[in-house]
């Protein structure tokens, strides 16, 4: 799979983010030409990592997504928003299915608790890991590796 495709946000993630002005940016540094994954669900991935980052951010904000290439043979992708963050004891919360927490979308958006708990899943299959730092008040920072 050329990691080139997968690094874009696809057009859903841009038309939800134009809803409320939000720029996203894309960082890519140092990526393999190909890696062995399921391009499918590695989208799945990316989409619900930049649509939650969407959802949860203020309108005329940013979201980065950035792709790097670890020192540690681990493909690394992570998404970073400028929202409302997440409060430090409802972050174990995130990874479980309909693990809602606290924070609220900003503009009436819908949430499930599904989203995070699918990319764990999916992450975990692929024998990678999901990480998570967020500061309340000020934003967050979801990343995901897995074995180029």
């Amino acid at each position: 799979m050329n990691l080139g495709e997968l690094s874009l946000p696809n057009r859903l993630c841009r038309f939800i983010a134009s809803k409320k002005q939000i720029q996203i940016s894309l960082i890519t540094n140092a990526l393999p030409e190909t890696a062995k994954f399921d391009p499918f669900r590695m989208r799945q991935v990316i989409v619900n990592l930049v649509t939650n980052a969407i959802k949860y951010s203020p309108l005329n904000s940013q979201v980065s997504l950035k792709a790097e290439m670890g020192s540690d043979e681990m493909i690394k992708i992570s998404v970073t928003d400028h929202g409302q963050g997440i409060r430090t004891e409802e972050i174990p919360l995130l990874f479980h299915e309909y693990g809602l927490t606290s924070s609220k979308p900003t503009n009436g958006e819908k949430s499930t608790g599904l989203g995070l708990s699918i990319v764990s899943k999916i992450i975990e299959a692929h024998g990678g890991k999901v990480q998570v730092r967020s500061e309340f008040g000020v934003g967050s920072e979801f990343s995901v590796a897995i074995p180029a």
